[in-house]
């Protein structure tokens, strides 16, 4: 077996002058992981026993629903993995699928009440977690990083614009 390649250092500017590794990918994952895994141990708490997997349909399908192809291109699913997603989220209760006014024959995805219930305490979960993070940096710094965030989202998934501002519109 091939050793692995040891991955360059990078340095990332620092004006506190820590010596934090600065491999930004490694932290994000961190960070990320810790984030969801915080929303998703308060959603458990509160009812919702939904899979990491079908948060991805629900981060992507917009309160007044969508088209299943649509969802699928906006979630960067194909539509058959798309379909099982929700499938599993119809199962649970959270969504249902309904004919499309202009063309019966086509489907929508719609949240139910239980699914209602689901966004807003993702919410909650939301706000109580970007609060426990603005007391650890400080709100000034978490919103700098949030925003350098969204900028570089943006500038390294340009390719995806149109996808991008479907889902922008619907917030």
């Amino acid at each position: 077996m091939a050793a692995r390649v040891p991955t360059p250092k990078t340095t990332v500017p620092d004006s506190a002058g820590s010596d934090v590794d600065g491999n930004i990918s490694h932290y994000l994952v961190l960070v990320s992981s810790a984030v969801r895994l915080r929303i998703a141990e308060g959603l458990r708490a509160r009812g919702h026993h939904v899979t990491v997997a079908v948060t991805h349909i629900v981060n992507n399908l917009p309160a007044e629903g969508l088209g299943m192809s649509a969802l699928a291109q906006r979630a960067g699913l194909s539509l058959q993995r798309a379909g099982q997603l929700v499938a599993q989220l119809e199962e649970d209760g959270y969504v249902r699928r309904v004919a499309e006014i202009d063309d019966g024959r086509a489907r929508r995805v719609v949240y139910t009440r239980r699914g209602q219930t689901l966004l807003r305490d993702i919410d909650t979960m939301l706000e109580e977690t970007n609060a426990m993070l603005a007391e650890i940096v400080g709100e000034s710094r978490l919103g700098k990083l949030v925003n350098d965030l969204a900028k570089l989202d943006r500038a390294l998934n340009s390719h995806i614009d149109g996808v991008r501002v479907a889902a922008d519109s619907s917030r």
